[in-house]
């Protein structure tokens, strides 16, 4: 729904400036990101060191010997060409870096309590706690995740600019990663020519937007279930 400003300004208080459009996603939900990061981990530990029967495979990096496995899945995110492309599986998929930049909240009524897009400016602002984070930008620039100075600059400037007594400026912390992109924004799940090895990567800016849902997709074309959603996976 897209509500009018005036309702808009109701779930959030933080807004000082007009807009002529106002979405709202009232099922949203905003845990920080080490919380699905424990959620995956929890059943990785407890699988450590099982294997079972199948097709052989090489063991990860650090790993003796093999690993014993009926299929395998490469979800490595930009990464992915240089795993599949030597095994003769084309991958389209390229980084673009993009930056965040967040900061402590100094006043809590004037930080914004959902998270909210500036279209205008390609930003979009998360609260975690007590921090609000700030996210865009994609700078192509291979696989290099050194920050560029005049674009964290900027990223605090607007900061300044729509929040200027909510936030610790002096106390800002940069970072960078790199987002698996294609070149139709059209991430590549399923099934590569190599029968028993699957693909999942090309999220772009969605990564933890589409990661439970394309793991789930991913998990049915391995027990031999068709996906729910309409989607041109591959192998199907």
């Amino acid at each position: 729904p897209t509500p009018t400003i005036p309702e808009r300004r109701h779930h959030e208080h933080a807004a000082r400036r007009a807009h002529h459009e106002a979405p709202q996603a009232p099922a949203g939900r905003l845990p920080g990101p080490d919380v699905p990061v424990a959620g995956v981990g929890r059943p990785a530990r407890a699988a450590e060191g099982r294997a079972g029967g199948g097709g052989e495979l090489s063991g990860p990096d650090g790993c003796d010997g093999g690993v014993a496995a009926d299929a395998a899945g490469v979800a490595v995110g930009s990464f992915g060409p240089a795993r599949l492309r030597p095994r003769g599986i084309p991958c389209n998929v390229y980084p673009a870096k993009g930056y965040s930049a967040t900061f402590p909240v100094l006043k809590p009524d004037g930080a914004p309590t959902v998270s909210l897009t500036d279209s205008s400016h390609k930003v979009v602002f998360s609260r975690l706690g007590d921090r609000l984070r700030m996210a865009g930008t994609a700078e192509l620039s291979g696989y290099s995740r050194g920050l560029n100075t005049g674009r964290c600059e900027a990223m605090t400037r607007l900061a300044r600019e729509l929040f200027p007594d909510a936030l610790d400026f002096e106390r800002v912390s940069y970072w960078s990663g790199l987002r698996p992109s294609t070149p139709s924004n059209v991430p590549i799940i399923g099934r590569s020519h190599i029968p028993n090895l699957y693909i999942n990567t090309g999220h772009g800016t969605l990564g933890w937007t589409m990661g439970v849902g394309s793991g789930r997709a991913l998990a049915d074309l391995l027990s031999g279930r068709r996906p729910e959603p309409e989607f041109p996976f591959l192998g199907l």
